[in-house]
């Protein structure tokens, strides 16, 4: 068999989900390929299908040695190195990865999500914005760019973004619920309401919804209207012991 047709087979075990094949492929043609960076590549992403993000992680280095600017390996480091929790080097070989080869949306919004979670909010607004200038329809880069308004006190932009997320797919429940905290820290309890119970009618079980809801109808006085959303949820979802220790809650 020629090495594109190992090639093409190695990327569709993968996709097949063939992973413990893709992993016996791999290991047989770097023995026979000792110098083909293509069946280290394929053995690296075994190991991270597999979870083994540490071996991932060496094989990758194993693939920049045979072929240094290698940008598959690059973004496969990142994703391995995250896994492990280690943001800067997944930030590191994403930098690597654009200087090589130029603006990518995966990249982009990889670099998003790195710098989200070592707290570096500003940088990751600009990781998902030049995201979404490359795939304006992306519903999760909306969505993460929104969520980093947010946590930055920048309400009233984020409320743009998840509407404009809510465009692309009406019925996520994460958005309506986090328009409806932006609203909330607004002091908008009006609107914070109308997306409380949006998300509810989509996801009557929906528990952060419904814990806030109930919290702000009491606030309000309005126990009975919390106590029917309760009752709505329990409907739903009879066996929730977390929506009935928020009816306990309400009742005591």
């Amino acid at each position: 068999m020629e090495k594109s047709e190992y090639e093409a087979l190695l990327v569709q075990l993968a996709n097949d989900g063939k992973y413990i094949e893709l992993l016996d492929l791999a290991e047989r043609l770097v023995e026979e390929h000792p110098s083909w960076h293509i069946a280290w590549h394929y053995l690296a992403v075994a190991h991270g299908l597999l979870d083994n993000h540490e071996k991932a992680i060496s094989y990758f280095i194993k693939v920049l040695e045979i072929k240094h600017k290698s940008t598959k390996a690059l973004y496969g480091l990142s994703v391995s190195f995250h896994a492990l929790k280690m943001y800067n080097e997944a930030i590191s070989c994403l930098l690597k990865h654009q200087e090589i080869n130029g603006k990518e949306y995966k990249v982009s919004y990889g670099l998003g999500i790195n710098y989200l979670e070592i707290n570096e909010v500003e940088k990751a607004i600009e990781a998902f914005s030049q995201a979404l200038e490359l795939h304006p329809q992306a519903e999760e880069a909306h969505c993460c760019l929104a969520d980093s308004y947010r946590l930055c006190g920048k309400y009233d932009d984020a409320i743009a973004l998840y509407k404009r997320s809510l465009g692309i797919n009406p019925s996520n429940t994460s958005v309506t619920h986090n328009i409806a905290v932006c609203y909330s820290r607004l002091g908008d309890n009006d609107r914070a309401i109308e997306f409380y119970t949006k998300t509810l009618e989509i996801n009557p079980a929906f528990i952060r919804s419904l814990r806030n809801i109930t919290e702000m109808y009491s606030k309000m006085g309005r126990e009975s209207e919390a106590q029917n959303v309760l009752e709505k949820a329990l409907e739903k979802e009879p066996q929730s012991a977390e929506i009935q220790k928020l009816q306990e809650k309400l009742r005591g």
